[in-house]
């Protein structure tokens, strides 16, 4: 019995097949040994340009060697480890100085809590929450397995929803407003945090989503405000 040779087209469709198989068993974690998103990036691809830094502030200035690279972290996955850290963490708190000018702002003007709201979350998108950042923190908490995530990302978790929590409290709190039976400020940090990112992901393919208003606001404020008018309540009821 002879069996048919595969085609090229059969084979490099196998080959795909089962490279995307390999990618998401390790993202799920479900393979054996640990993946890393960012493996391709080598200590000496950060060494080769900070090297060309230091060449372009100060031509004179001495080179930095692998040894004092691999003296902090003596192998590649350590390496790798600490700059996903650092993604993630960099990540954590986006704008959260713009924000907080924001809020002082609105409250110092007597503004309602909508207009509040619309100031601190979703306003200027194309600026504020198109950062490389944050592509990449969506990009490493997408591939990276959920095990490490859980406790690598901690830090950058707390601080996040310490700070946002305590942006939105007060402005709950200026509205005479509070959180629905059921329901936590963990809850609506979180729901607007998935908004945004998901309006930040599509504009990458469709510009024009985020762009168009409605009342006043753009599309994502108006997201976002249901979000919080859906998640609370009036606290005088």
């Amino acid at each position: 019995m002879t069996r048919k040779r595969r085609t090229r087209e059969e084979t490099r469709e196998l080959l795909l097949d089962a490279a995307v198989r390999v990618v998401l068993a390790r993202s799920n974690g479900d393979l054996d040994g640990a993946t890393n998103p960012l493996a391709g990036v080598r200590i000496t691809d950060a060494l080769e340009e900070v090297n060309r830094l230091l060449h372009d502030r100060d031509p004179s200035a001495p080179q930095m060697t692998t040894g004092a690279a691999y003296n902090i972290w003596p192998s590649q996955e350590e390496f790798q480890q600490a700059l996903l850290d650092k993604i993630l963490l960099d990540a954590a708190t986006p704008e959260i100085d713009r924000v907080k000018a924001e809020l002082e702002s609105g409250l110092s003007k007597g503004l309602g809590w909508r207009e509040l709201v619309a100031r601190c979350f979703g306003v200027d998108f194309t600026v504020s929450y198109e950062e490389p950042s944050m592509f990449l923190m969506l990009g490493m908490t997408a591939l990276a397995p959920p095990q490490r995530l859980s406790t690598m990302n901690k830090e950058g978790n707390e601080r996040y929803l310490a700070e946002t929590g305590a942006i939105l409290q007060r402005i709950l709190e200026h509205g005479r407003r509070r959180m629905a039976t059921g329901l936590s400020i963990e809850d609506l940090v979180w729901a607007i945090e998935a908004v945004e990112s998901g309006y930040m992901l599509r504009r990458r393919s469709h510009v024009d989503v985020t762009e168009r208003t409605v009342n006043g606001y753009t599309v994502v404020q108006s997201a976002i405000l249901a979000v919080v008018e859906d998640f609370t309540v009036d606290a005088d009821a």
